[in-house]
């Protein structure tokens, strides 16, 4: 019970970005190949208008996941231009960086 509440409690206060997380849920398709008995590949795509963006594996690294994935809202005017290089501390970058880390916790 306690860790319910816990539980509820935390996801009452994280603050996500509802528009991209949206974005992301309706838009992405899973690509799973088993590799062996034991070893699975998770590779995900976005279709964007007809068109499909970016493949993003389990492989890549998480900051290069969140990368291409900014990249990929950006062009799609879902976000408002991130400077990757500038103040990290910035409250709109968390947000949409919390929401994308969400997603892919959510589907890998």
């Amino acid at each position: 019970m306690r860790d319910l509440i816990k539980y509820i409690l935390k996801e009452e206060t994280e603050e996500i970005d509802q528009k991209v997380m949206n974005f992301l849920l309706r838009r992405h398709k899973v690509n799973e190949v088993n590799i062996d008995d034991r070893i699975k590949f998770k590779e995900v795509y976005f279709k964007v208008d007809d068109d499909y963006y970016l493949g993003i594996s389990m492989f890549d690294s998480k900051k290069k996941q969140i990368r291409l994935i900014i990249d990929m809202l950006e062009n799609n005017n879902v976000i408002e231009p991130i400077d990757n290089f500038s103040n990290e501390n910035d409250p709109y970058r968390q947000k949409v960086v919390r929401t994308i880390k969400k997603f892919l916790s959510e589907i890998m």
